[in-house]
């Protein structure tokens, strides 16, 4: 079904950078915030992991991770502790492996450092092939997005995630690095687009070219639609040219249908994609060539909270 997580983790708790001593109180509820933050999108039970010795981990002086979130601090906002509490509960705690040792790293043109068992168990797995994050907790400016880090032995990508704007960017990236099969495109739409709702009837065979021809530009096209349609509607007062001509300079072709389908019955009928036992108009298209593959969107829905409905993928409707 459209917006089932994946099955596995790929996101795991750099406990290096839980080191908060040195913050000031300020600081330190700041720091709180964005931790939650990013917990936020990825405590379902699944997404996110963080290996044992994290709860070992000295945050505060004499305070370790495990005391902090259970145990009431003048430093710690309740409602801070709580929430952490909560979000790292839904997180899967791991016991580390014989490969998970922490070992010296090198990121860009910094010197060599003793990773983190969480950041090392993110290499281990990475090295395998598969994307992973490690969630890097902003107390230090520092690297972020896809980085590469050196091994002893050799040199692995892995995305930093630091910042809460940059997780959709990790999502999207996994589909075109592992190229996704076309049976898992939306176990990840959920997080990769998170302002689009996607009509159950999709179906990639309609499209005229193949998968995995169409991918690059569909992740794309989704991931324009979803930071930048709504805004760009409202911001241009919903004049059609500005919000076409915004698209175009990112390099995508999406227009509403005009006039003369709107006024072609049959063929105005076709937009009508029923999602959630609701019917709404998929009256914009974006469009890959000039005569094949399209995907028709609908405007924000309202009592969607705003969301816009991928409602077909077709080579081209009437």
């Amino acid at each position: 079904m459209p917006g089932e997580p994946d099955d596995d983790y790929r996101v795991v708790l750099d406990e290096g950078s839980l080191d908060w001593r040195h913050l000031s109180k300020a600081e330190l509820r700041d720091v709180l915030v964005v931790f939650g933050d990013l917990l936020e999108p990825l405590a379902d039970g699944r997404l996110a992991a963080f290996m044992d010795p994290a709860y070992s981990t000295e945050c505060l002086p004499d305070l370790t991770l495990g005391d902090l979130i259970y145990t009431p601090h003048p430093a710690v906002p309740r409602d801070e502790r709580v929430r952490l509490a909560k979000l790292l509960d839904k997180c899967r705690a791991l016991e580390p492996q014989e490969e998970d040792l922490p070992q010296f790293v090198r990121v860009n043109k910094d010197g060599w450092k003793e990773a983190s068992w969480g950041m090392t168990h993110t290499l281990v797995r990475a090295a395998t092939g598969r994307a992973m994050s490690c969630l890097v907790v902003p107390v230090t400016p520092g690297p972020s997005g896809w980085t590469t880090v050196n091994r002893e032995t050799d040199q692995v990508d892995i995305h930093i995630l630091s910042d809460p704007t940059e997780a959709t960017g990790f999502w999207r990236e996994i589909y075109t690095r592992e190229l996704t099969p076309e049976d898992q495109f939306f176990t990840l739409s959920g997080l990769a687009f998170p302002e689009l709702l996607f009509a159950p009837s999709l179906s990639f065979r309609r499209f005229k070219s193949a998968y995995t021809e169409v991918l690059p530009w569909l992740v794309r096209l989704l991931g324009a639609l979803n930071d930048h349609f709504a805004d760009d509607l409202t911001d241009h007062a919903g004049d059609h040219n500005q919000v076409m001509a915004r698209f175009s300079a990112l390099g995508l072709d999406i227009s509403p249908e005009s006039p003369l389908t709107r006024r072609n019955t049959k063929a105005w009928a076709e937009r009508l994609v029923t999602y959630r036992d609701t019917e709404y108009r998929c009256e914009w298209h974006g469009k890959r060539l000039w005569d094949r593959d399209r995907v028709h969107f609908s405007l924000p829905i309202p009592e969607q909270d705003g969301r816009i409905l991928i409602g077909i993928f077709v080579d081209h409707l009437s």
